[in-house]
């Protein structure tokens, strides 16, 4: 393998997104597409970081609002507000998020690792961070981002 290609390995492509000042990111392969906010139905017992549900193309999907999950102050979304969509073992989530960036390539030794943090018993990893055009971008993976999330009994 050539060395450009080696080098080409190495970079991947993140979806970035705002949460209040800070930006993050997920692997555009995790991401199924970016929808301005559309009507969310409130679910009746919902965990509060759950506003709703959503139809998405006769398709009912479980909303969560980013800033609850990761413990951010909330405030109500603003017309820049999206939905990220992504699906997570085998089902589809909506990622309510403050603001959509750009598609950044993101060569693999640029992230830098953070510990691995822990919220109430469960662990909560993030990919790594790197330094970003503004500041850090945290980089967040669906997987381990939804894995500790629990609506219920399925």
């Amino acid at each position: 393998m050539s060395e450009a290609a080696k080098r080409e390995d190495a970079v991947a492509r993140w979806v970035c997104f705002g949460l209040g000042a800070q930006d993050y990111g997920l692997p555009i392969t995790q991401v199924h597409e970016v929808l301005r906010l559309a009507p969310i139905e409130p679910v009746p017992g919902a965990p509060d970081v759950v506003p709703g549900v959503m139809n998405l193309r006769g398709q009912v999907v479980t909303v969560i609002d980013l800033r609850r999950y990761l413990r951010l102050p909330a405030p109500a979304p603003s017309a820049d507000a999206r939905i990220v969509v992504v699906v997570h073992d085998g089902e589809t989530f909506g990622l309510l998020v403050d603001r959509i960036g750009q598609v950044s390539k993101i060569a693999a030794d640029a992230i830098k690792p953070l510990p691995d943090l822990h919220r109430d018993g469960d662990p909560f990893r993030f990919v790594g961070v790197v330094a970003g055009e503004h500041g850090l971008l945290t980089l967040l993976d669906v997987d381990a981002l939804l894995g500790a999330f629990r609506i219920g009994a399925r």
